[in-house]
């Protein structure tokens, strides 16, 4: 793997909340600015009252489209990108589990918010002792799940990042959840971002996938010890080297 280093290496630096508002809280925020000084102008001037009731009607139909996107919506990541420079470090990446060990070529240009998201909890051992808590044979084990049942992580999704690359045996993708719709007939994933914390490693080719998911990976060592894994199998530890010189 060459010279790297992986320990005293912290490329993101975290946020207050109140500077990284979503987008649907910004929309509230203004929308309700806005509205404050409509009503306020109306107050002043009953010729405005016309215009106002129009300007309302609006203001009214924008917040609650807001509102409804904002209770769909999923935190951004608690960190900022890295500089591409630092990003270019993060070529490889060691998953222990309780088979063996695999080894992973890590995709930071391609994928460079799924690269620098995997470093950060692998940092934080948000993975240590975690289990795969899925496997289907000839496809692909998955996990990082904190609750084990398919549904949990760290608080937070990530942006797609779809890339040509082909999804085959070894690829290293990031879970999402499925384009389906919920029982008001709206989409539970529109803008299709991934999870936060939850990964899979395919164990054969799977073309349905392709540009559908994103690729941040893909397995260079270990072959026979993903080839055992199944679901109960325990996630001891997750490393992202530092590889120093960038590429």
């Amino acid at each position: 793997m060459g010279s790297m280093i992986s320990s005293c290496y912290t490329p993101h630096k975290t946020l207050p909340a109140t500077t990284r508002l979503p987008l649907a809280q910004q929309m509230v925020y203004h929308a309700a600015v806005v509205g404050i000084s409509l009503r306020l102008t109306m107050d002043r001037s009953r010729t405005w009252n016309s215009l106002g009731r129009w300007l309302g009607s609006v203001l009214l139909t924008a917040l609650f489209a807001a509102q409804i996107h904002l209770a769909h919506a999923e935190p951004d990541p608690p960190f900022v990108l890295p500089a591409r420079a630092e990003l270019l470090k993060l070529r490889s990446a060691a998953i222990e589990t309780s088979r063996g060990t695999l080894f992973f070529e890590l995709l930071p240009e391609e994928a460079p918010w799924h690269v620098a998201n995997f470093k950060y909890l692998a940092d934080k051992q948000f993975y240590n002792s975690l289990r795969f808590h899925l496997y289907e044979p000839g496809y692909l084990i998955q996990g990082g799940d904190p609750k084990g049942t398919g549904f949990g992580g760290p608080g937070y999704s990530l942006p797609p990042e779809f890339s040509p690359r082909d999804h085959k045996f070894g690829t290293l993708g990031m879970a999402r959840k499925p384009d389906a719709y919920n029982r008001k007939k709206q989409l539970i994933n529109p803008e299709r971002r991934s999870s936060g914390s939850q990964f899979h490693i395919l164990l054969g080719d799977a073309p349905h996938m392709d540009g559908r998911y994103t690729v941040f990976g893909k397995l260079v060592g270990g072959a026979a010890v993903l080839s055992q894994l199944r679901a109960n199998d325990t996630i001891k530890k997750i490393t992202v080297y530092v590889r120093e010189g960038g590429r």
